[in-house]
């Protein structure tokens, strides 16, 4: 390393790290003031597309994240399970609880949450015991871990430490590390729904945060962190959509994944199974409502990146010839969720051009509303149950607290029924911008604009 100049470690806890971060325009405006390392539990052919896009050299380190032990793990879920109570409170909102899942198996596991909630009820009735029991938390995170962090770090020198999301509890050995010895360390805030549910697993010196929206959520959820140390610098995802260079004709496009392009297009977008476990069953309404129109239409399935399971075969072997199904270009071996997949820099460009050559995008509440709303194209919630599962229901997940930040916007259009997938598409096709009218405000709200400074202010935030 350089020593005249700045370190910034990067500690990527998963491939959308990748994608947010280390894919968008941070890097270059950071490499020719600092050198770059970066830690992961993934491995080093993860970061290949990063090295060739900026043509940087960096330090890099595959981390093995250890277990908790039961007490570290008991206090955590205690704490975790009293702040979701506190914030259901606070927001009068019962949807929030639902963030709270018990583990089906295991003895040992099941009995530890059972512990864990009786704690979390006593220590939700004063905020005081919640933060007295994070301390315990951290006391109990096992020393050996934060002291071997302590080492690395030395050797390594960073001037500063970059996680690039607060939610993988076994970061936390790494904080207390650059804590003892002075690294400065920061975080980014995962996404527009995590602070409500209790997610902030690492406690860093800075925050950063998408939107104002975001930062008075902080204020809210976590008021002994100090408003100076929430930072509002925006995310760089949707900065992408910016860069004309990344369109690829509408013409080409459609030969490379056999579409006809003389069709209207209409994006159907996955979730993973936990929020959508009917999904399947929505991609087979639409279809089957829109058959009819497939002279003049074609479906385009974009699956969750980390959902490759079979559920969906059913619908695409039925529908064939009218659903194509382009898959997102991420490394899909691995079979631990979030964290063990990471997405090849060919994928950005695909999923541009998906928002900007379809017309629409329907869906069960996902954040892809908001990359649509960037070329201004309508997003249309899926708001009906197709299935009769009482133990879930779209009532509740519409519910959920993060949106609330549409207040009473005209963000996105609504499906409210099986039986009303054909006229409402439809009617969205021909009038698009009839529908979900405030969608650029709301973006407005939940995003830091003008989104193409977004990077540049994180890369200065970390300076």
């Amino acid at each position: 390393m350089t020593p005249t100049k700045k370190h910034i470690l990067f500690v990527v806890p998963d491939g959308v790290g990748i994608k947010n971060f280390l894919y968008s325009d941070i890097i270059k405006y950071l490499k020719e003031e600092c050198d770059i390392s970066i830690w992961s539990p993934l491995p080093l052919d993860a970061f290949d597309d990063v090295r060739t896009l900026h043509q940087i050299n960096f330090n890099y380190k595959q981390l093995t994240l250890k277990p908790e032990s039961a007490f570290t793990r008991l206090y955590r879920e205690a704490t975790t399970y009293a702040r979701l109570l506190h914030n259901t409170k606070l927001k009068t909102n019962a949807t929030i609880l639902t963030n709270w899942r018990r583990p089906k198996r295991g003895f040992k596991i099941k009995l530890l949450y059972r512990i864990a909630e009786v704690m979390g009820r006593y220590l939700s009735k004063d905020y005081g015991k919640i933060l007295k029991y994070e301390d315990k938390y951290k006391k109990h995170i096992s020393k050996k871990d934060v002291e071997y962090y302590v080492n690395e770090l030395k050797l390594l020198e960073p001037s500063a430490l970059f996680i690039t999301h607060q939610r993988v509890p076994g970061i936390m050995p790494i904080c207390l590390a650059a804590k003892q010895i002075n690294i400065k360390t920061a975080t980014a805030i995962f996404s527009w729904d995590n602070l409500p549910k209790a997610r902030l697993a690492v406690y860093t010196d800075l925050y950063l945060v998408w939107s104002q929206w975001m930062k008075e959520e902080m204020k809210d959820y976590y008021p002994e962190i100090s408003q100076e140390n929430v930072q509002l610098v925006g995310t760089p995802q949707f900065e992408f959509y910016l860069d004309k260079n990344r369109i690829t004709p509408r013409d080409e496009f459609a030969d490379k994944h056999g579409l006809d392009p003389n069709k209207k297009w209409i994006c159907f977008s996955g979730d993973d199974v936990t929020t959508s476990p009917y999904d399947a069953l929505f991609l087979r309404d639409v279809a089957q409502a829109l058959e009819a129109e497939k002279h003049n239409l074609q479906i385009i399935f974009r699956r969750c990146p980390v959902d490759f399971s079979s559920r969906y075969d059913d619908a695409l072997e039925t529908y064939k010839d009218f659903i194509i199904s382009i898959d997102p270009k991420w490394n899909n071996q691995a079979e631990t969720g979030w964290a063990g997949f990471f997405p090849m820099y060919e994928d950005i460009n695909l999923q541009i051009n998906l928002a900007k050559h379809c017309e629409l995008v329907t869906n069960l509440g996902s954040t892809m509303a908001v990359d649509f709303a960037t070329f201004n194209k309508p997003c249309l919630y899926l708001n009906y149950n197709p299935s009769n599962d009482s133990s879930w229901s779209t009532e509740i997940i519409y519910k959920f607290q993060h949106f609330r930040s549409m207040k009473n916007l005209d963000a996105v259009g609504w499906i409210n029924s099986k039986e009303d997938i054909h006229n409402t598409i439809l009617k969205t096709l021909d009038n698009p911008n009839h529908i979900a009218m405030d969608r650029k405000e709301w973006i407005e709200d939940l995003v830091l604009h003008p989104l193409d400074q977004n990077s540049e202010k994180i890369a200065r935030a970390l300076l």
